[in-house]
């Protein structure tokens, strides 16, 4: 198949030329697919020292490139996604805390918004998300609006596993029957198989691990009544395991299905989370919080890289990179940086994702959640947290678990950093 990414190249910088030229030559396009797991944390999965063991996603690893400082724009779901989607800082859409299904009629991403798959799919791309959207509960904020020629799941931001009755077929409310983790998995294959000869990106979205804690054996007929769905602890610690390790197999799914539809070396594959977990984990991870918490395990999730041929197997990266990277990274690799959104937020990674560049440009990130976390803030090695006037300040280099507040021994760092997030607050705003 000829390569279109010579179409987009006119007014990118000759990093991204260099970089669609190369993945490009006389080879059609890259596919992007993107499977994001539900409230999935660093200390769930063996792969960063964690309980649970995920042999398909510990595959991607050994066969592509695993980040160890990889971030969600937000330790809750629709802030998150809205970052991904846009490129952009989830203020400036007006999301910043979890939308609440129709009790939030205004809240969503509008759809004159530009977003990731609006630019693929004016590329010439099929698009398609499966599963969780929560980026807007009403019809006009539906996934069919922002580009997506396809869109099967839930609008909100979690359901039953089972009972799938409020779930969209496009625009049309359709129930769908199996468990949710194979409907979503069964959907990408699918949708895989239907597109070898056309460029795709195809974004899964799962619920996985998200409560309810319900696994293919807990169906409405055989639910105890007094059982505790959302309870975190010992009771659902097994089902949680058993959730996980179905994601894990979701994921060797779609693997196995660019392997063998001859597709592999052709996609990208980007594995993360949304969030951090909810300290399901018996045993204490590397970081402190959890999901709803701005420390780092809040946010700091799971992430790794595929692309046989393209990325170098076996590697790590430390790089300071967050999910709002993903579609300037995405387009650069496309050659359709030139029609990415104005004024992005997020910065190209593809050049470290080859391994062609030894770092990525140190900056500032920002993680808001206002009112009710404050602001953090990472520059380097420092993270600040900032609310209602309270400040704390950590080395993450000497101190990664966030334990001693060493706000009045970096007077000048603290002061520096205090002054940008509230440069930030200031200028971040919806519209903007």
């Amino acid at each position: 198949m000829s390569c279109r990414c010579a179409l987009a190249l006119t007014t990118v910088s000759l990093a991204a030329v260099s970089i669609a030229s190369a993945v490009c030559q006389d080879e059609r396009p890259p596919n992007n697919v993107v499977i994001l797991a539900d409230d999935l944390g660093l200390r769930d999965l063996q792969l960063y020292g964690g309980w649970i063991e995920t042999p398909r996603i510990e595959r991607m690893a050994r066969e592509g490139l695993t980040f160890t400082d990889f971030h969600a724009n937000s330790s809750v779901c629709s802030p998150t996604r809205t970052a991904f989607l846009t490129g952009r800082y989830q203020q400036r859409a007006g999301i910043v805390d979890v939308i609440v299904g129709s009790r939030e009629p205004d809240q969503g991403i509008l759809p004159t918004t530009k977003t990731l798959p609006r630019v693929f799919k004016d590329g010439g791309y099929a698009t398609a998300l499966f599963g969780k959207w929560h980026c807007g509960f009403h019809d006009r904020f539906n996934p069919i609006h922002h580009g997506f020629d396809e869109f099967v799941g839930l609008l909100n931001g979690g359901g039953d596993y089972h009972r799938h009755g409020a779930w969209r077929n496009g625009l049309e409310q359709q129930d769908v029957e199996g468990y949710s983790t194979d409907v979503i998995t069964d959907l990408g294959v699918d949708f895989i198989e239907r597109h070898r000869e056309q460029p795709f990106l195809l974004y899964l979205a799962h619920q996985t691990p998200h409560n309810p804690y319900q696994t293919r054996a807990d169906t409405p007929a055989t639910r105890a009544k007094d059982w505790k769905q959302n309870r975190v602890g010992e009771e659902n610690r097994p089902r949680y395991v058993e959730m996980v390790q179905d994601l894990d197999r979701s994921v060797g799914r779609i693997l196995d299905t660019l392997t063998e539809a001859s597709l592999a070396e052709d996609t990208l594959v980007f594995f993360w989370s949304d969030n951090g977990d909810v300290q399901m984990s018996p045993v204490e991870g590397p970081h402190r919080g959890r999901k709803f918490s701005h420390y780092e395990a809040g946010h700091r999730v799971p992430a790794v890289a595929w692309w046989p041929d393209r990325i170098e197997a076996d590697t790590t990266s430390d790089a300071l990179l967050a999910g709002f990277d993903l579609l300037p990274t995405f387009t650069a690799l496309a050659g359709l940086s030139d029609h990415d959104p104005a004024d992005l937020d997020g910065e190209s990674f593809a050049e470290h994702l080859l391994g062609r560049a030894a770092a990525v440009r140190e900056r500032d990130l920002f993680f808001g959640y206002e009112p009710k976390l404050g602001t953090a803030m990472r520059r380097g090695q420092w993270k600040m947290i900032l609310k209602e006037g309270g400040a704390q300040l950590y080395d993450l280099a000497a101190d990664p678990r966030e334990a001693t507040d060493v706000l009045a021994e970096e007077p000048e760092t603290a002061a520096a950093m205090r002054a940008a997030i509230e440069d930030f607050k200031a200028t971040v705003t919806r519209g903007s």
